[in-house]
């Protein structure tokens, strides 16, 4: 499987996260539906595109912001499948998806921790500015997808997943 990007996309954002968007692992978040149409590759691209553009409007670490909203979700099951513990999915996801990021990717202490809190306020209180844009592109990105508005990546052509 390959990801596509639309041309428009700015090259700086993609040497940031480019090393996620190769990763086998990764590039399978497009099998999985977040918010009712949306796949949890798109919806994470979303959410981190949308972070980068704030990070470095307010100047904040831009690279952080793009890699920990990019690998937020990074968890590969199903919302319905059953868990190890009996933990709600918005306690548990975050968790596994800072494990999954620390084992694939070279992370910051601030990337990973900015993943665990992502679902604030029904996780841990935000460290860093950039976990706080995160919390907040990720609620706006899954507001937008649940009431199926195609916003960023979500348009048509400007991601193409192509099987292996």
């Amino acid at each position: 499987m390959d990801i596509k990007v639309a041309e428009d996309v700015s090259a700086e954002y993609l040497s940031i996260v480019n090393d996620i968007l190769k990763d086998a692992d990764f590039r399978k978040l497009a099998l999985y539906i977040q918010h009712l149409r949306t796949t949890r590759l798109i919806h994470s691209l979303n959410v981190s595109y949308l972070s980068w553009k704030i990070a470095k409007k307010l100047g904040c670490d831009e690279r952080a912001a793009a890699r920990a909203g990019l690998l937020h979700d990074f968890f590969l099951y199903k919302f319905s499948d059953p868990k190890p513990v009996k933990e709600l999915q918005a306690f548990y996801h975050p968790k596994v998806a800072a494990k999954n990021s620390s084992e694939h990717f070279d992370i910051s202490e601030k990337e990973r921790l900015a993943i665990l809190s992502h679902m604030f306020p029904l996780g841990p209180l935000p460290t860093s500015r950039e976990a706080w844009i995160i919390t907040c592109a990720d609620k706006l990105c899954a507001a937008m997808e649940l009431c199926c508005f195609s916003i960023a990546f979500a348009k048509q052509g400007r991601v193409i997943v192509i099987p292996a």
